[in-house]
């Protein structure tokens, strides 16, 4: 992803260009429908493997554990920086 962004973007679009990183998480719904149209899904849909968070609309979700939120910020991050390393990181969740 990161090889193609840098190949097809024009040079123009990389001297300010920010990136958001954001984790797959899980609302309990979610998990649901996931399982229903993906039911081959390699996607981790165990709880229990999950930390819960509270969302700020009244609705909790599943996200990685921190050491593993952690490892998935870092690899991103350096492929970011490999490829952009004028890029900036906005935001991640």
């Amino acid at each position: 992803m990161y090889e193609r962004l840098d190949t097809e973007l024009p040079s123009e679009a990389k001297k300010d260009l920010t990136f958001e990183f954001i984790q797959h998480r899980f609302t309990k719904p979610a998990k649901r429908v996931i399982e229903k149209n993906y039911p081959m899904t390699k996607l981790e849909l165990d709880e229990e493997k999950r930390r819960y968070k509270w969302g700020k609309y009244g609705i909790g979700k599943y996200i990685y554990q921190k050491d593993e939120e952690g490892d998935i910020k870092k690899h991103l991050y350096t492929f970011m920086e490999k490829f952009f390393p004028k890029a900036k990181l906005e935001y991640f969740t």
